[in-house]
């Protein structure tokens, strides 16, 4: 929820930031290592901030302060927040955007694009990758039957063997190639 937006253009920054004030929704709060909805503990003392998404030629920043909450688990952790992962420098937008950016681009035109190291992209990236690997189900969870079949995709001899889920309607692992070589690929 936002709380309050200002503009900070202390001379200590080399160029002005938006800055958001956010904080939790009560009731809202859950244990960062379980994820389980939790009581809160306390409203935190640590105010700590997030980059985000540039707002036109304006570069914004989240800040909250770090609320904890008592899990009878874990005890008296920092609350998960989702605006970003744990122990991340940037918001997940931002980390949606870069990730983005350095699949269409190189990590070093993604960094100079959001003003941010060519390392720190890649990193981000890398990130980005893992937890969506992480939230992806495999194609084989719940796979029952399938369709297979070889087809020509250019003029002359070149072909490709599809492998198909049947009752999802989506393409599993696609082969260059024919025969049961080919296929075998798919059974290992």
């Amino acid at each position: 929820m936002v709380e309050d937006v200002r503009i900070d253009d202390s001379s200590l920054r080399p160029e002005p930031v938006l800055e958001i004030r956010v904080r939790s929704r009560k009731g809202s709060l859950r244990c960062s290592s379980c994820g389980r909805k939790r009581r809160g503990y306390d409203r935190g003392g640590d105010v700590h901030r997030w980059r985000h998404q540039d707002f036109g030629c304006w570069r914004v920043e989240l800040v909250a302060l770090m609320p904890r909450v008592d899990c009878p688990r874990c005890g008296v952790v920092v609350a998960r927040l989702p605006r970003a992962e744990p122990g991340s420098r940037f918001a997940r937008d931002f980390e949606a955007e870069c990730a983005w950016l350095t699949a269409v681009a190189n990590r070093k035109t993604a960094g100079s694009f959001l003003h941010v190291a060519w390392r720190t992209a890649g990193d981000i990236a890398r990130r980005v990758a893992e937890r969506l690997k992480a939230s992806t189900l495999s194609p084989f969870d719940g796979l029952t039957a399938i369709s297979v079949d070889e087809t020509g995709y250019r003029k002359g001899h070149t072909y490709v063997t599809v492998v198909v889920d049947h009752e999802r309607r989506r393409v599993i692992r696609a082969y260059d190639g024919v025969g049961k070589e080919v296929f075998g690929l798919f059974c290992q």
